[in-house]
């Protein structure tokens, strides 16, 4: 008797994000361009001026978790960095484990229309990022409206926006210049 109840732990940021309902995830696969990243990264404030054209080839694995090769230059030099998404407790929602304990990000995919665009909400720790991708390197300003509400809804705003270049991409890398 007289025994304090634990508080319950913070919801995480994420938890109150939706996932694009019914989302088929097949219809993912392919070659995404990267449009835009809200997010509180330093890095991304300091390097604002100097983005890279960043494109994604999206697999989907065994029906449920996904596949992602990221190709950007760096120093002038095609990288891929190979990523895998696990399925997590519900659709739409996924897992990307780093190396150590700390590192696991979760990720959701809020809305997607596969034949246009899709937003993903990454979350390590307790920081969101949103990030919008475009099956063409420009997208529609009602797309980019979207994108606006969601980058809202978890507290970011235009001042944490930043637009990726829309030429200059890499389709590929040689196999010295793999990250897994």
């Amino acid at each position: 008797r007289g025994r304090r109840r634990r508080p319950p732990p913070a919801q995480s940021p994420l938890e109150k994000v939706a996932a694009q309902e019914g989302l088929s995830l097949p219809k993912l696969t392919g070659k995404w361009f990267l449009v835009s990243v809200a997010s509180h990264c330093n890095y991304l404030a300091e390097h604002s001026h100097q983005l890279e054209a960043t494109t994604v080839m999206v697999t989907v694995l065994d029906g449920q978790s996904l596949a992602i090769s990221t190709f950007r230059k760096l120093d002038r030099i095609c990288w891929e960095i190979r990523q895998h998404y696990l399925p997590a407790q519900a659709p739409g929602r996924f897992l990307l484990k780093g190396h150590g304990h700390s590192s696991k990000v979760d990720v959701v995919v809020g809305e997607a229309d596969p034949s246009s665009f899709a937003i993903f909400y990454y979350q390590k720790g307790r920081s969101v990022s949103v990030k919008l991708y475009g099956r063409t390197s420009q997208v529609s300003d009602t797309i980019m409206d979207k994108f606006e509400q969601h980058i809202k809804s978890v507290g970011l705003s235009e001042d944490v926006t930043y637009y990726f270049p829309t030429y200059g991409f890499c389709d590929s890398a040689d196999e010295f210049h793999v990250l897994d």
